[in-house]
């Protein structure tokens, strides 16, 4: 699957998870894959694979000294920062008509795959097509009424998504489809 294909379905799949936590007749306006930037795509943030490859759950990167926070602790934006994952795994930012929502993905262990019965059954699942395990439910970590939020833009790199709250403070984060907020 192309990376924008696996970017499309985790989307579709975002709007759906996020939408298990929305309460009655509140309607969803945005959601997108947020993440601290530590110069990795975003894909790779959202998708599995083995934990011993960088980016994907190992030790191998150092985080990135350049924080996107600007302002002091106890600002929204620092509130928010201390609930951003740490730079390997992404998070979802969801805008409502009344709420900013923060969520994670689910820590819930994935169903092992049942070992091969032979030898055929090994060949045929070495060359299939690797499909990614489906979105696992997500848990709000943070919460705030829409009405923090002063202002929304693009970063520097295009891929950034730059949020503005009323008590002064701000927060860029990777955000490779911020033109939809």
């Amino acid at each position: 699957m192309s990376e924008s294909g696996l970017v499309a379905r985790r989307q579709a799949e975002l709007r759906l998870r996020v939408g298990e936590h929305l309460d009655d007749g509140e309607t969803l306006d945005a959601a997108l894959w947020i993440a601290r930037s530590p110069g990795l795509p975003l894909i790779a943030k959202v998708t599995r694979a083995p934990a011993d490859l960088p980016g994907f759950g190992g030790s191998m990167l150092a985080a990135n000294p350049q924080s996107g926070l600007h302002g002091p602790a106890g600002s929204i934006a620092a509130d928010l920062d201390s609930h951003l994952p740490e730079h390997t795994i992404a998070a979802a930012l969801a805008l409502t008509g009344t709420r900013v929502l923060l969520l994670r993905i689910s820590e819930a262990p994935s169903p092992a795959l049942p070992e091969p019965s032979g030898l055929m059954d090994r060949v045929r699942r070495m060359f299939e097509r690797a499909e990614p395990e489906p979105l696992p439910p997500l848990t709000p970590v943070w919460r705030r009424p829409r009405s923090v939020l002063a202002a929304t833009g693009t970063g520097d790199r295009g891929s950034e998504l730059a949020l503005r709250f009323t008590d002064g403070s701000s927060l860029t984060v990777d955000a490779p489809l911020a033109h939809l907020l």
